[in-house]
């Protein structure tokens, strides 16, 4: 993308705060992009952001106007699932656009890398940005959108070693409920020779534990060369420390964990290329380092 290109929105799942919006779409503004969304799209349907159909209707709008260069989301939520088998699949694969989405939007990244071949980042929402998140949000969604080849090594934050080791392998993931929830479904998250990412928030350990164990009994790690954890929100008060229990849950994960990276839930947000090679290197005692070494789809 250039400065000046148009960037559409959609609220494909939940409803959202109007000023949150607002703000979200100054900054975009200020960051030198131009901003188009439909007027429905502040429509409430109970908890979600208007009907199924109008949701889908919406997003297949963006794909097939012109005018519009890349598509971000409202919100996460609840709701992205609802609408994937009212998209039309070969209309989205002659119009193919960056998408970038967290959280519920895990389940249409997934769909759109996969099934459609269009690159999906994993970035922040509008009503994020519009919160006053920290300053390299914006910057690096500028970055991963700007950057015409491989992103090359990444800022890793606070993030640490839980298990050392190197590995090579395409980024593909998202939210652990999402990533669940979609299995046994065509969307299911391919994770053959990857590096698997995985964020959460607003569960017990006991939760994340279990989640996590349906994808060792899934078989869902077996071909997975190494796991980056973004942020896991456990809820407030939460006894245990999920660090131990990914410690537990991995014992005989063979490949390097690196855990906290900043990606979710969370005000830093480093946007991150789905289906693009990573190389990761973790070292005990050092600052793990993260490096794109190919595009989406080299």
């Amino acid at each position: 993308m250039q400065k000046g290109d148009t960037i559409g929105i959609a609220a494909p799942a939940s409803p959202f705060d109007r000023n949150e919006f607002k703000k979200g779409v100054k900054t975009i503004e200020e960051m030198g992009f131009s901003v188009y969304h439909r007027d429905d799209i502040f429509d409430q349907t109970r908890y979600l952001a208007g009907s199924d159909k109008r949701r889908a209707e919406e997003l297949m709008e963006l794909f097939t106007n012109s005018k519009v260069h890349a598509i971000l989301f409202a919100r996460g939520g609840y709701g992205s699932q609802r609408i994937i088998p009212l998209l039309g699949k070969e209309l989205i694969e002659h119009h193919p656009k960056p998408i970038v989405g967290f959280s519920d939007v895990t389940a249409l990244l997934t769909f759109l890398r996969q099934e459609c071949h269009l690159p999906t980042f994993y970035g922040p929402v509008v009503s994020m940005l519009g919160k006053g998140c920290e300053p390299m949000t914006r910057e690096h969604l500028m970055l991963a959108l700007m950057t015409p080849g491989p992103l090359g090594d990444i800022p890793t934050g606070s993030a640490n070693v839980l298990k050392p080791g190197k590995a090579n392998g395409k980024l593909v993931g998202g939210c652990l409920s999402l990533i669940n929830s979609s299995m046994g479904t065509p969307y299911e998250l391919k994770t053959e020779d990857s590096i698997l990412f995985i964020e959460e928030i607003g569960e017990k350990v006991y939760v994340l534990d279990r989640m996590l164990t349906q994808l060792k009994n899934a078989h869902k790690l077996e071909h997975v060369r190494g796991i980056l954890f973004g942020s896991l929100v456990t809820l407030q008060g939460e006894p245990h420390d999920p660090h131990a229990m990914l410690q537990d849950v991995f014992r005989d994960f063979e490949g390097p964990i690196i855990v906290d990276f900043p990606a979710g839930h969370t005000q830093t947000f480093v946007t991150l290329p789905l289906g693009a090679e990573l190389s990761m290197n973790a070292v005990v005692g050092e600052k793990p380092s993260l490096k794109f070494t190919t595009g989406m789809f080299n």
